[in-house]
């Protein structure tokens, strides 16, 4: 062997040496010392929602970060017979901790007479004032509401605007409507 081979040799050996006492002490020193891996923690992607109303199986899931409406309805094993997914805005992102409530169509039959309720989700500023107890500033928020969380899937939900709260909702009950 000639000294340049010695000396690649020799280098070659030191470098593999070197590495099985980084791993060495990697491996054991951490152990003993009661140290945790210097790996990156495992995250939890997910988000829980509860799936209520008309889909086939209510409850509460966990989906990946990034879920839409449709995919909780999915998860909740399809929207039921009755459901009333016009009102849904099937793309919307999911947040954790979110209740999604799927509506439940209205019978044929109550259509036939007049309804003069006023339907939340559509109602104009001016509408929503001739409501008892509805202000500008009140109709403001309602309206607000409905522009940033989506339609009111039940009446009950209005009780989620603030200034809204049980004795303002049952006066406003017999008097409107969600469609």
């Amino acid at each position: 062997m000639s000294p340049e081979q010695k000396a690649v040799a020799f280098v070659l050996a030191l470098l593999v040496m070197v590495g099985w006492t980084w791993r060495y002490v990697r491996d054991n020193v951490l152990f003993w010392t009661g140290a945790e891996e210097l790996a990156p923690q495992k995250v939890d992607l997910g988000i829980v929602v509860q799936v209520s109303g008309a889909v086939n199986s209510p409850g509460v899931y966990t989906l990946p970060k990034g879920s839409r409406v449709k995919d909780a309805i999915e998860v909740a094993q399809g929207a039921a017979p009755d459901a009333d997914l016009e009102y849904l805005n099937l793309a919307a992102l999911l947040q954790d901790g979110q209740r999604l409530q799927v509506p439940v169509r209205e019978p044929p039959g109550e259509e036939t007479k007049e309804d003069t309720r006023i339907n939340v989700n559509t109602a104009s500023q001016q509408e929503l004032e001739t409501l008892p107890g509805i202000g500008p500033e009140m109709a403001k928020r309602i309206i607000e509401y409905r522009k940033t969380s989506g339609r009111f899937a039940t009446v009950d939900d209005l009780k989620n605007v603030s200034g809204i709260g049980d004795r303002v909702l049952a006066r406003l009950k017999p008097l409107v409507k969600v469609r």
